[in-house]
């Protein structure tokens, strides 16, 4: 069966991930570009903030199956996956609410009609539409607003050039533990100019998980380790050049992602000889529009975009009182207007930013079947150049939300820069997440408590707040790269689901702290023209105090994790590498979990200016976190190989 699949493989292999940098990768270069840390253009030592920049190159690299996977392996970020796989990224501790992710700048999310959400959103764009993802691992609420507490994921996507550029590639994964879980994979993209003034770029991807089990078939206790998952997306952007200083984007999106039924959770209560058996399957089409006009003048630059979502959720569930199929329907409508422009010492950016969102639930909001929040923004971020290597950074947000009323995220970052490659860099900010539209809404009712209570919504909350500190520095110089954080998040008024015995009922409220801090190291070197080594290091402590002001520790946070990984160019255009990944010991329920660390092996060749095929194996040393601890609530993917192949034209 094994030989039938590498074949099938080969097959979609045949129709052809971008292709593979022919150097030894993985150093770090400081002036490179970013955009996410301050909105417009920065090297990535002078940016005020900490960024992390994945390539197309770092994607085709990776054995990772997935954008969540590859994030995974980047300092601060730690993917927490469910008890089923589903993703939930995090950084520098704080949960997956609190990481804003956007496409080329602009805010994207459909899960604010799920109390609990899905990983829809990492899987809505096209792994070879990616030209690069910049992290940004800190709180950046003065320009974004609420959700980017922990930190902003931006995918950029490959703009349309002159010349007609494009790829097709096919990719097959296995997994040799446990039982099915083959993945197959057939992504493609293709840009170019139309005319003298209009170019065109599109990207499109398939991707088929069958869903990967521990226990065999004849098992009807057993539930996925990894749900199975269909995914279509495809991604569109059509760019006239109105002027030599002027260009309009219009942009077309679709994806969507199926979770077939299954039973998600088993339970046996021996003392009752009662069984629980939970099935769900769940399903989102997303439609996405917009329209960008990007301008450069004289004085400096202007962005302005309006951009709308349209989800429908298809959501089963037996865990629902009736009816228990549901569908939900969210829109999302964003508009933004920003500028910059330097006056004198001061290098300056402001603009406004609003955002309606429309959920419709009849089964959950019972009055009026639908809920709705606007909110605008107006922010402003000042560069000062106090002497030729040293700049304050300046910026304040205001939002007012139409139900909790007005915020204030200011943030103040000093970056010195040396002569040389030293660069000291840290600040002071504050942010806030809201709370949701469901958590706000008065007449929002879902069954809670494993179905003997309902959990409803208060008008009443307030956001989430957070103090953050972060001091480091950075080393760029060629041939090797360090860099170092410290960082601290104090964040307040948390909302959690407390119950009240007396009435039977759940609410949410703002009772609860959490407290997060820690060390962030990255570093790689040129140990040879052929050989590099690359690595990283973070350490976490993270606490939590819940709402009868009990200290514990948050679950599922490693206290340390990192990757040591070395790439070894055996012949131009041939690449070997081997990365270990190591995740400290952790916490679930105050039970202590023992650390561990994955082994991947990659291999890849690009056999001429048009063809380039990888292969590997991912968790050589087959890790089952249930051998380790039956504790552990989630698993890591078995020993899986994969075999992939690229036409670029």
């Amino acid at each position: 069966m094994f030989i039938q699949k590498t074949i099938i493989a080969a097959s979609l292999a045949a129709l052809g991930v971008p292709a593979l940098a022919d150097d030894a990768g993985g150093i770090a270069d400081g002036s490179v570009v970013v955009v996410t840390a301050s909105m417009r253009a920065h090297t990535v030592a002078g940016a005020p903030a900490f960024t992390t920049v994945l390539t197309a190159e770092d994607i085709a690299r990776s054995p990772a199956n997935g954008l969540a996977d590859l994030l995974r392996d980047s300092v601060g970020v730690n993917n927490q996956v469910d008890d089923n796989g589903r993703d939930e990224i995090r950084i520098r501790g704080l949960g997956g609410k609190y990481t804003l992710m956007l496409v080329n700048g602009k805010r994207v999310s459909s899960g604010g009609a799920l109390w609990r959400g899905g990983d829809f959103d990492f899987s809505s764009i096209p792994l070879s539409s990616i030209k690069r993802v910049e992290i940004v691992r800190g709180p950046m609420a003065a320009l974004y607003g609420s959700d980017a507490m922990g930190g902003v994921i931006n995918i950029i996507t490959w703009p349309a050039s002159k010349e007609w550029k494009g790829s097709v590639s096919g990719e097959y994964r296995t997994i040799d533990s446990g039982y099915d879980g083959d993945q197959y994979r057939i992504g493609a993209n293709v840009a170019g100019a139309l005319s003298e003034t209009v170019s065109l770029s599109l990207g499109g991807e398939r991707y088929d998980r069958d869903a990967w089990w521990s226990a065999p078939a004849s098992d009807k206790t057993r539930t996925p380790r990894l749900e199975e998952k269909k995914a279509t997306n495809l991604t569109g952007t059509l760019t006239w050049q109105l002027a030599e200083n002027q260009s309009l984007d219009f942009d077309l999106g679709y994806n969507q992602d199926k979770r077939p039924r299954v039973m998600y959770y088993y339970a046996f209560n021996p003392a009752r000889k009662v069984e629980t058996k939970d099935v769900r399957d769940q399903e989102i089409e997303r439609k996405t529009y917009g329209v960008t006009h990007r301008a450069s003048w004289d004085w400096g630059t202007t962005t302005a975009y309006i951009t709308r979502e349209n989800a429908r959720i298809d959501d089963f569930n037996t865990r629902y009182n009736a009816p228990q199929q549901r569908t939900l329907k969210e829109e999302n409508t964003y508009a933004k207007f920003y500028g910059n422009t330097t006056l004198g010492s001061n290098a300056v950016t402001a603009g406004i930013d609003l955002r309606r969102q429309v959920i419709r639930d009849g089964a959950s909001y019972l009055d009026t079947g639908k809920v709705s929040t606007d909110s605008k923004a107006f922010f402003v971020e000042d560069e000062l150049a106090l002497a030729q290597d040293l700049r304050l950074t300046l910026a304040g947000r205001i939002d007012d939300n139409s139900v909790f009323g007005n915020h204030f995220s200011p943030k103040g970052y000093l970056v010195w820069q040396g002569s040389g490659a030293l660069t000291v860099k840290g600040g002071i900010s504050k942010a806030f997440k809201a709370p949701d539209s469901y958590q706000l809404s008065k007449e929002y009712r879902i069954v809670s408590c494993g179905g003997s209570c309902f959990l409803s919504g208060d008008p009443d909350l307030s956001p989430e707040t957070s103090t953050n500190y972060e001091a480091g520095f950075e080393i760029h110089r060629k041939g090797w790269d360090l860099t170092a954080v410290l960082f601290k998040n104090d964040v307040d008024d948390m909302i959690v689901a407390t119950y009240d015995p007396a009435r039977n009922a759940r609410r949410w409220v703002n009772v609860a702290q959490a407290k997060t801090k820690g060390l962030e190291l990255e570093a790689s070197v040129q140990l040879h023209p052929a050989l590099t080594l690359s690595g990283n290091f973070t350490h976490l402590k993270a606490d939590y105090i819940n709402e009868k002001g009990v200290t514990t520790v948050l679950d599922n946070r490693p206290e340390n994790s990192g990757r040591i990984g070395l790439a070894y160019t055996v012949l131009p255009g041939v690449q070997a590498s081997l990365a270990a990944h190591y995740t400290g010991k952790q916490y679930y329920s105050s039970k202590e979990l023992p650390g561990y660390t994955r082994y991947d092996l990659g291999l890849s060749a690009k056999l001429d200016k048009h063809w380039t095929l990888r292969s590997g194996v991912k968790n050589l040393g087959n890790v089952d976190l249930s051998e380790k601890s039956k504790d552990f609530a989630f698993a890591e993917l078995g020993r899986n190989y994969y075999l992939s192949a690229t036409y670029g034209f």
